[in-house]
Order: structure tokens, then sequence, then C-alpha cells
């Protein structure tokens, strides 16, 4: 059996969902993962759709979540720069789970080697985040998603140290290292955002060296920026993830003066989660594994406390503020001097900025 015969099944589901349409061929993209299989079928009348088929009930029920979401979308999702997974139908599969059939984006998904090169990409990607964290929390309410303040994230983490405790993976140097700057309320006073929480190469579609499309919103919440950002920093080039905070920073509606220092803590504790997720499945390969990643990570804590792709620009654009604050009481390692006026919780309707269509067009110079 080839590569197409294996996708055949899914064209089927687009035919069960979509009586009315006659799809005549499959074509890219077509791929899978542990927990599900997507691939693109075109129609009669050349229109491409993709069919989402999850294989476990945990990426079912996720992306039913997707679609109260995109429900919820319709009118701020149209002044995106990139297409969103419009639901347009389902069917009932084996094991009474669902498959979504939505029109392909254009282009095709991320790869590895995508988010090391292309400047054109890295300020596009950086564009499409600022505009999906510029999202007001309704949309989520309204799909009955979670909506954290900035002090309930914080919490949720040192929770996530203290359950790790008995595990005793975390070496002692790196226990204080997190400990200390989850107490540190300074870094933890930024307005929460619309956050995709779960990002990925598949869930991201590139055409001509721009974001067209993201996909895999059954984890979005209203949370830390950071928590997305973090991912590009991890998965990308030094000179990718620059270029794609520069133009988040210039596009977002709110300042965060200690994003820098919240994006590399980011990226350090989704090893905490992994490990507790090893040991709430009982599973001593993940939690083997988890230990390893972390031991590592202690081993190469550098005196900085950057990632090499925040270094740069946190010290072109904070060596003033340290050398005058110097002599007093200097910040840790990965910090702003600059603060922000308090704001822990998530936002209201009516505090949220708006996001009608003229108001997408944001002046970088703000």
């Amino acid at each position: 059996m080839n590569d197409t015969d294996d996708f055949l099944p899914l064209a089927a589901m687009a035919a069960a969902a979509m009586p009315d349409n006659d799809f005549v061929s499959l074509c890219s993209p077509r791929f899978e993962t542990e927990d599900l299989r997507v691939c693109a079928v075109k129609d009669a009348a050349g229109r491409k759709w993709l069919v989402n088929c999850p294989r476990t009930q945990h990426r079912d029920e996720e992306l039913q979540i997707q679609s109260r979401i995109m429900q919820a979308l319709t009118h701020d999702g149209a002044c995106l720069p990139f297409a969103l997974p419009w639901p347009a139908h389902s069917v009932r599969i084996v094991g009474g789970k669902h498959a979504l059939v939505h029109v392909a984006f254009p282009g095709r998904p991320l790869s590895q080697e995508d988010l090391t090169v292309s400047d054109k990409l890295a300020e596009s990607l950086g564009s499409a985040l600022a505009s999906l964290h510029d999202l007001p929390v309704r949309i989520l309410q309204a799909a009955d998603r979670p909506a954290f303040s900035a002090d309930q994230i914080r919490r949720r983490w040192l929770s996530l140290l203290d359950e790790s405790a008995p595990t005793r993976a975390i070496p002692p140097r790196l226990w204080q290292r997190w400990e200390e700057r989850l107490e540190d309320v300074s870094l933890w006073r930024f307005s929460p955002a619309f956050i995709h929480a779960d990002l990925q190469e598949p869930y991201l579609y590139t055409e001509d060296e721009a974001i067209t499309g993201i996909t895999g919103f059954g984890d979005a919440q209203f949370g830390d920026p950071a928590r997305d950002l973090a991912w590009v920093v991890s998965s990308s080039s030094d000179e990718f993830a620059k270029g794609v905070l520069d133009t988040y920073r210039k596009l977002r509606l709110s300042e965060d003066p200690k994003l820098n220092a919240r994006i590399e803590l980011n990226s350090e504790l989704v090893l905490l989660e992994w490990l507790l997720h090893g040991v709430r499945e009982n599973n001593e390969e993940i939690i083997a594994d988890a230990r390893e990643l972390i031991a590592q990570l202690a081993d190469t804590l550098d005196s900085t406390g950057l990632l090499p792709a925040l270094r740069e620009d946190f010290a072109s654009k904070n060596a003033d503020k340290l050398a005058e604050s110097s002599t007093d009481n200097s910040p840790e390692p990965g910090e702003s001097t600059a603060e922000l006026a308090p704001e822990d919780g998530p936002t209201t309707d009516g505090d949220t900025p708006s996001t009608d269509c003229e108001d997408a067009q944001v002046d970088p110079s703000n």
C-alpha cells in the first residue's frame, strides 16, 4: 500500500461529512502524528479541504474546543493576517470521535528548516503572534476556555514546582533559580493575552515566506504571551527568533518590559511540565527523558541567565539602565528595570483592546 492509499479513508470521511461535494483527488499536505492524521482533498471545483482525523479521545476533545473558539472568532478573526480553521463539517468516526473538515490553508506546514533563515518569515510570524495575542478575552470566555490572571499563572508554576519535589529530579541550583524567579512578583506584572499555548510546526502554514494559517487551538487560553514566544525561541535559530521578537514588540498593543525573562523561564519550565506529565501517566520513559533534559539544563546555565536569542536584545535595550542601578539593587539577570503599572488580572470585555479591523493596523512606533 502506498502513501496515497494510507490516506484514502480520510477522503471517505470528507465525502461523508460533505455529501454535496464531489471530491476528486487527494493532495498535499498529508501527514500524521501520534494522535492526529491530516490530509487535503480537492473537489471538482478545484477547492482544497483539510480533513483532521483524531486518533485519541484527547485530540478529539481539542478539535471540538477549536471549533467552539472558531465560532466565537467569527467577527474578530477576519482581522487577523492569517487564515483560521473555520469548521465546515464534521462526521462521527469509529470510537465516537469526530473528523473535522475545513477549507485548506494556502501553502504547507512549517518545517524545522523554515525557522532558521528567512527574515520575511520571521517578521510574518512576529506579526501573526502579535495580532493573535491582542484578541479580546471575550472570545475565549464565549468558548468556555480558561482566563488566568498573571498571579494565577505564577502560582500555578509554583504549585507544579512543589509537586515535583518528591521526584528529586530538579538539581538544587535549578530549583533555586526557578523559585527565585517565580517569587519575584516584578516579573509577573503583565497583561494576560489570548495565547495558542501549543505551538508546533504542523500547526503553522507558510507560503512565499509568510504565515498563511494557524491551527491546533485546542489548548488556547487567556494566559502568558511568553509561553508562545518561548516555543519560537527554543525552536528556531537565534537570528530568526530575534526577527520574530523585534516585529512582535513593535506591533503589540500592550507593553511588557519583563517579557524576555519570562520567555526564558517558560522555555525551561516546559521541562517541569514534561516531568510531571510522565509522573501522572506513570510513564518511566517520559520521566527518564525529563530527568535527563533537566540535568542538561542545570549543567549548561551560564552566568547571564539569558538564552542567546534574548541576550543581545536585552543588553542593547537595558545597558544604560543597568549601569545606573549597578551600585544599588540591580535586577536579577534577565530582568528589565522598567516597570508596568500593576495589572495582574484578565481584563473584561470592555477592558480589552479593540480588535476591530480598523484597529488591527497598529503603528509600529507605539
